[in-house]
């Protein structure tokens, strides 16, 4: 059974004439009456009637019509579908974030991308850069954006840098160090911190400090929640380093207070990171370009 038979199945009940059946096919009647005949020695049951004038179907031609009109029902929806989503306007992503993206950048992104795109569903995981990668490995997401670590190998991952990261050491409104807005190395080893648990994080930090021939201050508290991090900085004597636009509207605020200082982990690597032989839909795609202009 093919498509194109039950659609001229369709026609010729609909006009009730071959002639006409055929002219709004696009066909001669003499091909219309072929494909309504293979239909019927396929069924082997009669489905039309015909007479002096015109035809009509037979019951089991009004079974078969009913059905037909359900399947070319179906048939259209699927090719809409596919249009749709060949024009990433429907689809679904799965996208992995670093934990740092969670509280900022991300949240506006993907809003904006769903007023623009409401067709397209996502799937997102925020967790830190050596899970991510496994999980790109292994085709659990399409992608991952984020900060970038060390990666030993490249086991068919595209690492792709869009730009640095910025880092400040910050500290809250009532910390010693905040009246002074300054602080140096020894201030920083001294000091009690709340840091970032990631991989890439915690060895920049701890290589700060080693390198210039001191101890690793004591971290009281690691997390994988920025927004955890700056709700302790702003209410504790405790200091941290964050990307600088994390934390723009509390600075502003004079909640917390950027040092002028030497930065552990001062600067990172910020990209992308996906299978270098993986099929992305064009709405991983489309999501991807907008994390590149973003």
């Amino acid at each position: 059974m093919e498509i194109q038979q039950l659609r001229h199945l369709i026609a010729a009940v609909e006009t009730g004439n071959l002639l006409k059946a055929a002219d709004k096919s696009c066909i001669s009647q003499s091909g219309l009456s072929r494909s309504i005949k293979s239909l019927e020695s396929r069924l082997g049951v009669p489905l039309l009637i015909r007479g002096p004038k015109g035809v009509e179907p037979t019951v089991f031609g009004l079974s078969v019509l009913r059905r037909a009109r359900v399947i070319l029902n179906e048939v259209a929806k699927s090719l809409d579908e596919v249009s749709a989503i060949e024009q990433a306007r429907v689809g679904e992503v799965n996208v992995g974030i670093t934990q740092n993206y969670a509280s900022y950048l991300v949240p506006e992104l993907i809003a904006a991308i769903h007023r623009e795109r409401p067709g397209i569903r996502f799937n997102i995981v925020a967790d830190g850069f050596v899970e991510l990668l496994e999980m790109v490995r292994t085709e659990a997401i399409d992608f991952a954006f984020g900060l970038i670590g060390q990666i030993h190998r490249n086991e068919g991952i595209i690492i792709e840098p869009l730009r640095a990261h910025r880092s400040r050491v910050f500290c809250g409104r009532k910390h010693p160090l905040a009246a002074q807005g300054s602080a140096q190395v020894d201030d920083l080893h001294r000091a009690s911190w709340v840091m970032l648990n990631s991989e890439g994080v915690q060895r920049g930090f701890g290589l700060f400090f080693e390198s210039r021939g001191l101890s690793v201050p004591p971290q009281m508290i690691k997390t994988n929640n920025v927004d955890l991090v700056r709700h302790l900085i702003d209410d504790s004597d405790l200091l941290t380093v964050l990307p600088i636009e994390v934390v723009e509207n509390e600075v502003a605020a004079g909640r917390i207070v950027p040092l002028e200082c030497e930065t552990p982990i001062a600067q990172t690597r910020v990209g992308l990171f996906y299978r270098e032989d993986g099929l992305l839909t064009p709405q991983a795609e489309l999501v991807i370009d907008r994390f590149r202009h973003a």
